[in-house]
């Protein structure tokens, strides 16, 4: 199995973000990313490679140029310690701009073109440890911790090469990934999220946005691991039936029940049986890394679920 990481995701290091008009500490902040690598390196799981470097072309096959450019130029101009809450291109109050996040988003989609290549060089299996992550990033707006659509970015590469499904288990749904593909018959989303009737992004998610490449499972606060296996289950049955080349796995732990933003009961355990599953698909997977917020078990929570998906 090959890990995709660089160090470059520190780069991007918001003070703050503002929640319900009052400034909170940042959560997602580079030690999530940090723990992930060091419980990887502890025990010695898969071979971890960096980035390659690919043209802006193949992130402007689903963001604007414009929009890109943007977050280019703001960045440029940033001082360090400056943050910018752009009245253009931003959903929400949890994306800022500073003056390494132009070079930690483009980092972190560049590890996921980097994955999707090695699938088309005939491995099996990919994991993108990413970071900013990207499932809220839309076609021209960066929100919720996202500024390019990391998973989206992977979707579409591969999508030039046969049938696509994008499994998103992260606790958000990735409004993003949905506008992207939503008018698309090559790309399958299938996402199972909290209800967004209670949490981000409430605006999207929803059971009457179904369609036949297009399915929302959400569910209620407190979902437990029984809950879940058995919707999960039927999103799997979505991605046989689908017919899908390549899988690319929007993964978060913040679906964990001490996670400080999440909502649901999940286990540590239960990641290992959810790669495993996953893994049963028996089709090339890129799974690239979104959320997760309770940084002292984010490296535990991830460790169980690439014990499982590389079995």
């Amino acid at each position: 199995m090959r890990i995709i990481f660089s160090a470059n995701h520190r780069q991007h290091n918001p003070p703050f973000e503002i929640y319900d008009g009052q400034m909170e500490p940042y959560a997602e902040k580079p030690e999530r990313i940090d723990e992930a690598i060091r419980i990887l390196r502890e025990n010695n799981i898969g071979r971890i490679c960096r980035p390659k470097n690919f043209p802006l072309k193949f992130i402007a096959e689903v963001h604007q140029r414009d929009y890109i450019n943007y977050i280019r130029d703001k960045s440029k101009l940033l001082k360090s310690g400056e943050i910018l809450y752009p009245s253009y291109y931003i959903s929400d109050t949890y994306a800022p701009i500073t003056n390494g996040t132009f070079e930690a988003a483009r980092t972190a989609a560049n590890g996921a073109l980097t994955g999707a290549s090695y699938l088309r060089d005939g491995e099996q299996m990919v994991y993108c440890l990413c970071r900013p992550p990207g499932h809220h990033a839309g076609v021209k707006n960066m929100g919720g911790y996202c500024y390019f659509n990391n998973a989206a970015i992977g979707a579409q590469y591969l999508s030039h090469f046969g049938r696509v499904a994008i499994l998103d288990i992260d606790f958000h749904h990735g409004n993003g990934i949905q506008d992207i593909f939503y008018q698309r018959d090559d790309v399958l989303y299938v996402s199972i999220h909290a209800d967004p009737k209670v949490k981000y992004p409430y605006s999207s998610g929803y059971v009457s946005e179904n369609r036949e490449f297009n399915i929302n499972y959400p569910l209620p606060l407190g979902t437990t691991n029984q809950k879940y296996l058995k919707v999960f289950g039927q999103a799997l049955e979505n991605i046989r039936n689908f017919g899908a080349d390549y899988l690319v796995v929007s993964v978060g732990f913040d679906t964990y029940k001490k996670d400080p933003i999440g909502g649901f009961k999940l286990t540590t355990p239960i990641y290992e049986k959810i790669g495993r599953e996953i893994a049963s698909l028996n089709i090339p997977i890129l799974a690239v890394q979104e959320g997760g917020y309770f940084v002292p078990d984010f490296g535990l929570n991830l460790l169980s679920f690439l014990r499982g998906i590389g079995k």
